[in-house]
């Protein structure tokens, strides 16, 4: 009964939590892992083909796949007030025992989008990926031979996916200026969608034939110069959400409840599409280089 009543609750909890639920689509974040694969040292490649088994690019979406028992993003922590967590979280019975993981897939950033190095800003619970990343970082750095197999195998796939989302324009939280990710509705092509929508699938949808792979997409942006690997992929994790915040920031400003969308935004949004693939992949990369360097 209480396997049944678990998961009752957390198939409750993903209905209830599902618009954010995927970010870049499939091909976005396998493209993502692709462009990091290619460009791993011989010793990081070995390693993670030695603890996965399969290439990058075959885990880049099991955060999503898994995300009601890996990374459900609650808005809460469990030390946080009550008027710090969304109403239905206020009574909610924190004794359950839920495998789930108060983990977002977006980052935060200050109005000089600068990230927060913490998950808890004042008592209150923030979506800080960039957080997780450097946790699960540390964490592969310091033990990966000795952790079980399944959790190493869980902070890799978090460490993949994770770096591709908070290159995804509306997987992004400004405070104090623009808190919505996208989450606003607008009209493109006489089709009414969410914009957040657009940037998860429909941008794929409209610039992509159905056919294409991750090693095409990866093949079209992975265009950089050694030099512009190196100053992509200068400073940290958090350096990284923080410039990412600030080239998204035009594209979340931009656009207001019910407005329309340019017929051909998503060929004006292309490049910015390629490009935040390609920093994410390079930076991914350098995340695993130096872990098992």
């Amino acid at each position: 009964m209480k396997k049944i009543l678990l998961l009752f609750t957390l198939s409750f909890l993903a209905c209830f939590l599902s618009p954010d639920a995927r970010s870049w689509d499939e091909l976005g974040h396998a493209t993502v892992a692709k462009i990091a694969q290619d460009h791993l040292t011989p010793k990081a490649r070995k390693i993670l083909m030695k603890y996965l088994g399969v290439p990058l690019a075959a885990i880049a979406s099991d955060a999503d796949s898994y995300r009601a028992v890996w990374t459900m993003d609650l808005g809460f922590i469990p030390t946080n007030p009550d008027d710090a967590r969304v109403s239905f979280l206020k009574s909610f019975d924190f004794s359950t025992p839920l495998n789930i993981s108060p983990w977002s897939h977006s980052i935060t950033v200050d109005e000089n989008f600068k990230c927060f190095p913490t998950d808890n800003l004042d008592g209150a619970y923030i979506n800080n990926d960039a957080y997780y990343v450097s946790k699960l970082a540390k964490k592969l750095r310091d033990d990966a031979e000795n952790m079980d197999s399944h959790e190493r195998y869980k902070a890799i796939a978090l460490i993949v996916h994770f770096l591709g989302d908070m290159h995804c324009p509306m997987h992004i939280v400004y405070l104090p200026a623009n808190q919505l990710k996208g989450h606003i509705n607008v009209e493109f092509q006489h089709k009414k969608l969410v914009l957040h929508n657009f940037w998860d699938s429909t941008v794929f949808e409209m610039n992509f034939p159905k056919s294409i792979s991750c090693m095409d997409l990866a093949y079209y942006a992975d265009t950089a110069t050694a030099k512009e690997i190196l100053e992509i992929t200068e400073g940290d994790v958090f350096d990284w959400a923080g410039r990412s915040a600030e080239k998204c920031w035009p594209l979340n400003d931009a656009w207001h409840e019910g407005d329309t969308l340019p017929w051909r935004y998503h060929l004006e949004v292309r490049p910015i599409l390629l490009s935040q693939l390609r920093d994410a992949g390079y930076r991914l990369a350098k995340v695993f280089n130096e872990i098992f360097k």
